[in-house]
């Protein structure tokens, strides 16, 4: 019992839910915030709960294959550089003893659909897109992984992203020295020998550095814990949270002037079923939450989709990711307003889908450009390989800003268009 007497405290302690405001934005989409509707929000009277909708039907965006096969075993990363680039961990030598070993990454431009290579050995550990910033790996992972091998090991290294000429550069020196390779944030000193960085279990997320950072479990003045606050060098701001949802995976949306602090989640094979919000925070501290559409997750549920399906943020709306096959209602959703339809992994294979039970299979988390408006993942492909990998999956683009989605309602339910 006494062990239960600190996180009674951190609960007690967190700024009561009761105040939250449920709100409409300019495009339609239901929110839930801790102080007054943001200024081009209207309210919406309505309790907090998921709200209601229509079932999403099948509306395909066309899909662009970049033909760029990624490696699933110890996964190759890809990861946006710029709005328009990719850069792709894939294969360097298909005629090697262990070609998964053997590395190189390739920069993928998406307007002109080619690929040009930017590391003949080496591959991706993270990126951070506002300071153009890339950890790469330079060497394979023969002397990781082979048994009796000579080869050299990797070496870990900082480069930036020129997008006007569009290569590497060796990063200064300044990111070498306070920047963690696996994570491209900069942490405190202290933290700077955490592997696993994301994964800590500290009570602390690191932000951009612009930004603060998040903590909890600090003490008050009488020694209690305190709930998750903001903290820059001008402002500590106590924030509307509970620990849990904070995840692990704490994303900048510049697209959005905010941070992803979880995603969206629908579980229904838990009891009670699992419906949480996705959870967003602004510059001042102002919380925001997107509950998954009642209409989305009825028809998952109606279709016993394999749990969970996550829904993350896009510039176009928000996005869900549904593992599973089609039938089972697996695929990528986009939801605007109370509307949501399924923009990938139609019942009705389009072109650029593959077909059979691994068809929309994923081997990585979908990759959200820096402006909001293109997802990257990866696929099987539709038809013959001309990589001469034929089973690796290839990266694939799905473009949401081009003006051909359809527009999404707005509170007055006019159309609005983008």
């Amino acid at each position: 019992m006494i062990r239960l007497l600190p996180l009674l405290a951190v609960t007690l302690s967190m700024p009561a839910f009761a105040d939250m405001h449920k709100c409409v934005d300019p495009q339609g989409r239901t929110i839930y915030t801790d102080r007054d509707c943001p200024a081009a929000a209207t309210p919406a009277a309505a309790p907090v709960a998921a709200h209601a909708g229509p079932a999403p039907a099948d509306a395909p965006l066309d899909i662009l294959d970049t033909g760029v096969p990624v490696i699933i075993q110890v996964p190759g990363r890809f990861a946006w550089l710029d709005d328009d680039t990719l850069a792709i961990t894939t294969y360097a030598d298909a005629r090697a003893k262990a070609p998964w070993m053997v590395r190189r990454i390739v920069a993928y431009d998406v307007p002109s659909r080619t690929s040009t290579l930017l590391v003949p050995r080496g591959f991706v550990d993270c990126t951070n897109a506002g300071y153009n910033l890339v950890s790469l790996d330079i060497g394979d992972l023969e002397s990781r992984f082979a048994i009796g091998s000579s080869a050299a090991p990797s070496k870990q290294q900082f480069d930036v992203w020129d997008p006007a000429a569009r290569r590497l550069a060796p990063a200064p020196a300044e990111f070498k020295a306070g920047w963690h390779p696996s994570a491209c944030m900069k942490p405190a000193p202290e933290d700077l020998g955490i592997h696993d960085l994301e994964g800590s279990k500290k009570p602390v997320r690191y932000l951009q550095p612009e930004h603060g950072t998040l903590v909890w479990g600090t003490l008050d003045e009488n020694g209690h814990p305190v709930g998750p606050m903001l903290v820059t060098p001008k402002k500590k701001i106590a924030l509307a949270l509970a620990i849990n949802d904070i995840s692990h995976d704490v994303r900048w949306l510049p697209f959005r002037q905010a941070y992803q602090l979880s995603p969206g989640v629908h579980d229904r094979l838990l009891d009670p079923p699992r419906n949480q919000p996705l959870v967003m925070m602004d510059l001042d501290g102002r919380i925001t939450r997107h509950a998954m559409p009642e209409g989305l997750t009825r028809q998952l549920d109606t279709l016993n989709a394999p749990a969970p399906a996550e829904m993350t943020a896009t510039q176009a709306g928000d996005l869900v990711v549904q593992p599973g096959m089609a039938a089972n209602g697996g695929g990528l959703y986009l939801v605007q307003g109370e509307q949501s339809r399924r923009i990938w992994c139609t019942a009705k294979p389009v072109p650029g889908q593959a077909r059979g039970i691994d068809g929309c299979a994923m081997s990585q988390p979908v990759a959200v450009s820096p402006d909001g408006c293109r997802i990257a993942f990866d696929a099987r492909a539709a038809g013959p390989s001309a990589n001469g990998f034929p089973d690796a999956p290839t990266v694939k683009v799905l473009t949401l800003c081009d003006g051909k989605l359809p527009t999404a309602p707005t509170a007055a339910g006019r159309r609005k268009s983008r």
